[in-house]
């Protein structure tokens, strides 16, 4: 027993139709619609009811007023009052020394007595307690007793008709104008507004059911919106005096009703292209609220996927139209947008853990791309690589200095906006990627912060081994590009010859002894469960996988979708199983469908084999059952990608945040993380052709003709050979093929047929001699692509 400074819910009267309140000194009674008598506090006196002076900690019915159809009840400080509506009897309850019980006794009483009232046709229409008073008011009406009005205020349809029928009236305007202040400027007012009264469901609110006629909610905004005045002084008064007044911590689920409003009267200004700053009021609100106010809140909205749906919309436009007026001299404006992408993020997190989800597609905020363009298109203006020098500006003319200052303006917008990776395309999150990278990478040489490179020096034939010996004697700084040298080789490389690299790397990884990883029959890759032989090789593995990624190379280890889930801090599925072993995840699918007899034939128990830990403690004595069979597959799941290979995956996680160290690529899902470290094999071969530039010649010559066709003519595996020869991977990054541009430079030699295709992979460059004829041009080709594992060897 605590005291409490902010209201608290008190729990086990949710449900119970609680249509009144009162409270003494140190007790409180409840009336539900039903007429029933609900009491808890100090009982001291007998103003509990209870026939007992004991102190009740919960509310507990009054049971001498079963069944009696109270109709009102009052609390004086120590003593209580109810009416009861057909007979029009008052009892009493609790300290009487002052005679406040009107029973003619003054002593106390723990049980509901009638008061002693005078004789005589009178008609009893309401009661109070004072704090040693009791008081009754008497009708002499013989008219029917009217209902007692409630004395808070709603909005409904009859209200909005009278506005929208007046509003062009100047008297009635005055009048029309405060009752939207009075109804608009209170929680109060709006929470018990639009309330679904069919079968009393506005009593059942819960985590589950607002308790709103949502339907009813929509069509009085929109209707209410067709009569700009009206609409333009509600907006007024929501942003003025409603907004400021919500506070971080409403009182249980009908505190939060008023955020649906918001959504649905925002929805209607958005619509209308009204309400900028109002969706920035409205998201801020939304924000600010305590954190488990604000869970409760969007699992509410996830309970009704049309109004979710809805929300989400209406802040995607929102925020399109902030970021669409995005201005250098009004830098409040990206704050703004900020904001509204804020809520997005906190929807997209409810509906990706929750029973249905939304589409990607529904979160983005489209006019991203449109800023990224613009940026870009500055970026080429200034001819600059990102290059920060605070407390330096070349001699620029106001013109140049402008753009200068609109570019760093766009890319400040721009960065932050990892934060809020639901409303970015894929292509977007590539650049946003991009830029990071650059900036980590980039800036610290440009300002001779950092001396280089991660230097390594490799032999062929003994990739890994080189390369896990390099990474155990280095102490280099993970913020460093990777370069790498092949011994007798050319010199030190970035580009095309670390993207080889990790090309090799990744062959010899997948048969490395002893065995870091395991493969099923289809190839997939995980994580191996014998480790008696292994030291650092799996925070080797990761670092490897974290450096490829931050590098911009690809790395093309099949593993499952359920490591990147795992990265993400997301749970792998039964789904994930079924890549990692079909045949365990179909027999558990199985299980779950079986039926009850079936399932306890089967005679399966949470035990572990002899490889695995007991899935429960004592697991053998716990037989599975038709009712725990979801978990015992779900634990046999977590068996699989956790508790089985933990220290593993602890160890790889620990290198590949060592070996990445940008914590952008969390912007990612985890099927285009994957896609971003192993890249995609698709390629489109026409748009390789479409966006094809030429050096030296032109798409028209014979030999370049010739080449195309030879390329056309090869097979799958023969054009994989090709763009490795060309990029160093026979894989590309996701979205990456109708941006990619070969370089086709043509080589001139008075024997051509002696020279060989050449590759500077680090630009997508072909260098192709002046061959006569399609068939050396066949030859040729054909050689180079088959042998550029000797790469760089003349």
């Amino acid at each position: 027993m605590t005291d409490k400074s902010t209201p608290v819910t008190v729990e086990c009267l949710n449900l119970k139709k609680t249509v009144s309140i009162s409270c003494g000194e140190r007790h409180t009674a409840v009336l539900t619609k039903g007429g029933v008598v609900l009491t808890f506090g100090s009982g001291g006196c007998g103003q509990l009811g209870h026939n007992s002076l004991l102190n009740e900690l919960t509310p507990r019915v009054v049971a001498e007023l079963w069944g009696a159809a109270v109709t009102q009840v009052s609390c004086g400080s120590n003593h209580t009052m109810a009416l009861v509506g057909p007979t029009k009897k008052i009892y009493s309850f609790g300290r009487g020394e002052e005679g406040q019980l009107g029973n003619r006794l003054t002593t106390d009483c723990s049980v509901p007595l009638p008061v002693l009232l005078p004789h005589g046709r009178k008609r009893i229409q309401q009661i109070f307690a004072g704090g040693n008073q009791s008081v009754a008011l008497r009708s002499f009406s013989q008219e029917p007793e009217k209902a007692h009005p409630g004395i808070i205020t709603v909005l409904d349809m009859d209200t909005i008709d009278f506005w929208l029928s007046k509003c062009q009236n100047a008297k009635s305007w005055c009048k029309i104008r405060k009752q939207i202040e009075d109804i608009f400027s209170s929680t109060s007012s709006l929470n018990a507004s639009f309330l679904d009264r069919s079968v009393d469901k506005h009593y059942r609110t819960s985590p589950r059911s607002s308790g709103l006629d949502l339907v009813l909610l929509s069509t009085a905004l929109a209707k209410l919106a067709t009569k700009a005045k009206v609409l333009q002084k509600v907006e007024t008064v929501v942003r003025d005096c409603l907004l400021p007044s919500l506070t971080g911590q409403p009182v249980g689920f009908e505190g939060l009703r008023v955020y649906y409003l918001l959504v649905e009267l925002l929805k209607v200004l958005v619509r209308d292209n009204f309400g900028e700053m109002l969706s920035v009021r409205v998201a801020d609100a939304f924000l600010s609220l305590h954190q488990d106010r604000l869970e409760v809140l969007v699992r509410l909205w996830s309970w009704t996927p049309d109004f979710f749906r809805s929300a989400v919309k209406t802040f995607c436009k929102a925020s399109r139209k902030l970021l669409s007026s995005l201005d250098v001299d009004y830098r409040e404006q990206a704050d703004f947008f900020m904001k509204t992408a804020g809520v997005l993020q906190r929807l997209h997190s409810a509906s990706s853990s929750g029973s249905w989800r939304l589409a990607e597609s529904v979160f983005h905020v489209t006019t991203v791309t449109n800023t990224i363009e613009m940026f870009e298109q500055l970026f080429l203006s200034c001819n600059s690589i990102l290059q920060y020098y605070p407390w330096f500006l070349p001699e620029l003319n106001d013109e140049e200095q402008r753009t200068l200052i609109k570019r760093d303006y766009y890319l400040s917008i721009l960065l932050p906006l990892v934060k809020y990776p639901c409303i970015l395309p894929v292509e977007c999150k590539l650049k946003l990627w991009k830029y990071h990278l650059n900036i980590a990478t980039t800036v610290p040489l440009l300002l001779q912060l950092q001396p280089g490179y991660i230097e390594f020096t490799i032999n062929r034939a003994t990739v890994q081994q080189d390369t896990f010996q390099s990474l155990r004697t280095s102490s280099h700084d993970p913020k460093l590009k990777l370069a790498v040298k092949f011994n007798e080789e050319y010199d030190m490389h970035l580009g095309g010859v670390v993207m080889e690299f990790f090309h090799l790397l990744a062959k010899e990884l997948q048969k490395a002894e002893p065995q870091i990883l395991e493969k099923n029959d289809d190839g997939v890759a995980w994580f191996s469960r014998n480790v008696a032989q292994l030291t650092d090789e799996f925070f080797l593995l990761g670092t490897l996988c974290g450096m490829a990624l931050y590098n911009q190379c690809l790395l093309n280890i099949p593993f499952p979708l359920a490591l990147f889930k795992k990265l993400l801090g997301l749970k792998p599925t039964l789904d994930d199983l079924m890549e990692l072993s079909p045949t365990v995840a179909q027999s558990f699918k199985d299980l779950l469908d079986y039926e009850e007899k079936t399932v306890e034939d089967l005679q399966l128990d949470f035990g572990g084999d002899a490889e695995d830990l007991d899935l429960l403690p004592n697991g053998e004595l716990i037989q599975v059952t038709k009712d725990n069979r979801q978990k015992y597959v779900d634990l046999q799941v977590d068996m699989v990608f956790s508790r089985s290979v933990e220290h593993q995956f602890r160890e790889f996680e620990r290198g590949f945040l060592r070996g990445c160290p940008s914590p952008e690529w969390r912007m990612f899902l985890p099927d285009q993380l994957m896609t971003l470290l192993k890249g995609e094999e698709v390629f489109n071969w026409d748009d390789l052709r479409q966006n094809a530039k030429y050096q030296g010649c032109t798409s028209n010559d014979e030999v370049i003709q010739n080449f195309w066709i030879v390329l056309a003519e090869f097979s799958v595996e023969q054009k994989k050979d090709f763009l490795k020869f060309l990029s160093g991977t026979d894989r590309i990054p996701k979205v990456r093929s109708s941006t990619i541009k070969i370089i086709i430079k043509l080589s001139c030699y008075p024997e051509p047929e002696l020279y060989y295709p050449m590759a500077a992979t680090c630009y997508w460059t072909l260098i192709l001699p002046n061959y006569r004829n399609i068939q050396t041009l066949r030859q040729k080709l054909l050689h180079a692509v088959k042998y550029c594992d000797t790469f760089g060897l003349q």
